[in-house]
């Protein structure tokens, strides 16, 4: 077997024609899709991720203050969360079109705690968008 006609067989570009496969590789990070996803899997993961991160903490030192160490965690995601919602533009209609693809009652009950957060934190500013994608969620859900 000649395994040089063998990769012969497949045409090499010229020097001059080679492709960047860093141009072919997608930043998906930009997406809004990525942006919804990423949000919604934050604050879906929240409650499974405090349990497990009090009862590493409460087992490695017992006398901590946990429910700072809760409230700290909390913050922590929920900022976490908003740096991906916060690029999604509510007058962009692919944002839009993107949202209505993710609307289901999970990302409607995620949008539902992060305001909840925000508000109780006096974050209004951030809570107009939230309560502008709710609205629409529930538009698209209902």
């Amino acid at each position: 077997m000649d395994f040089n006609s063998i990769f012969n067989a497949f045409e090499q570009p010229e020097d001059n024609q080679k492709i960047d496969e860093v141009n072919l590789l997608m930043d998906f990070s930009e997406h809004p899709l990525y942006w919804i996803g990423g949000f919604n899997k934050i604050i879906s993961n929240h409650l499974f991720f405090k349990t497990y991160t009090v009862k590493i903490f409460k087992d490695v030192s017992p006398d901590s203050n946990l429910e700072m160490l809760e409230l700290a965690g909390e913050y922590l995601m929920f900022e976490k969360a908003w740096n991906y919602i916060k690029n999604l533009n509510i007058n962009n209609p692919f944002h839009i079109d993107c949202l209505k693809t993710k609307s289901d009652e999970t990302l409607l009950n995620s949008l539902e705690k992060t305001l909840q957060f925000f508000e109780h934190i006096e974050e209004y500013e951030k809570c107009i968008l939230l309560k502008e994608l709710q609205n629409k969620v529930k538009d698209f859900t209902s």
